[in-house]
């Protein structure tokens, strides 16, 4: 088994897909952290619900881009498994070890050591580009006319404001909340990915299936049955990034209650769903000829 996990990491780190997935991380927290961090928080006259630049709930939205990596770590399983049906190399790899379910094994463990990588990376890219906002010090003003940016503290006080600017404390403090389950979460969802090849075993099906249900058919479930939306992977995902929160939405700012199993239950359906599909796909796999 060792051997077949090392054979594993040697694909995964030698094939350009990887590196690839990575850059698009790396990339798109930027991309969407940027989004958030300096959009428009408000305006004259604008409602109080809009979260101050600055504020803690400020720095909790702009991690929440953070989420993407699962998505990706989706495609990382998915790539991991069909790549060897898309590139024909699955004859060889079946050869050197005939137990196929030793195989698929090897690949469950491998994609939960990448997902747990390309989640660690995207938390780092997360915390570097909270510095790079605490370094300009990102501010606001809460008055009775709303939030407004450029403010300057000493005006902020004239108006009887509430004056936020981004620190180092606010930063650490919800970045340390969301790192750990979001870490496990990329993890765990790389399973899933490693599922869903292994029962659709076409790499474009698999990818496209697993992204249209994780973006829209969870979210559809989740508006109309939301007692039945957070036992789906999506929704069990985002209960492990909101472990530390006791009442997700909430806060001075507005929101509204999500309804989220325990930390412990989404990474529990998250590794049902996976090694659930995966055995499907081994057994489905181990009755059919591949040549």
């Amino acid at each position: 088994m060792i051997r077949s996990v090392r054979a594993e990491i040697r694909k995964l780190r030698t094939i350009w897909s990887t590196y690839v997935l990575f850059g698009i991380v790396v990339v798109l927290d930027i991309l969407f952290g940027s989004g958030v961090a300096f959009a428009p928080g408000g305006r004259r006259g604008g409602t109080a619900g809009i979260v101050p630049h600055g504020s803690s709930e400020w720095f909790t939205n702009v991690f929440s881009v953070l989420a993407n990596a699962r998505l990706l770590a989706l495609v990382l399983g998915v790539l991991i498994i069909t790549g060897e049906y898309r590139h024909k190399t699955v004859t060889p790899t079946f050869l050197a070890e005939p137990r196929r379910g030793r195989v698929v094994t090897a690949k469950l463990e491998t994609a939960f050591g990448g997902g747990i990588v390309l989640g660690a990376v995207t938390m780092l890219t997360g915390l570097i580009f909270g510095w790079v906002l605490v370094a300009v010090k990102v501010h606001s003003c809460v008055t009775s006319g709303g939030v407004k940016q450029g403010m300057s503290q000493a005006m902020c006080r004239a108006q009887n404001g509430v004056y936020y600017v981004a620190t180092t404390h606010n930063l650490w403090h919800d970045w340390s909340r969301i790192a750990p389950g979001l870490v496990l979460g990329t993890g765990l969802f790389a399973i899933y990915g490693i599922g869903l090849g292994a029962l659709l075993k076409n790499q474009i099906v698999a990818i496209v299936t697993g992204l249209i249900f994780t973006l829209v058919v969870e979210s559809i479930i989740q508006a109309i049955w939301p007692t039945i939306g957070e036992y789906l992977p999506g929704q069990s995902a985002t209960a492990l990034e909101n472990a530390a929160r006791t009442n997700l939405g909430s806060g001075p700012f507005g929101g509204g209650t999500t309804h989220l199993l325990p930390w412990w239950g989404g990474a529990t359906m998250l590794l049902v769903y996976g090694i659930a599909l995966a055995t499907v796909g081994t057994l489905t796999t181990l009755r059919s000829d591949i040549t």
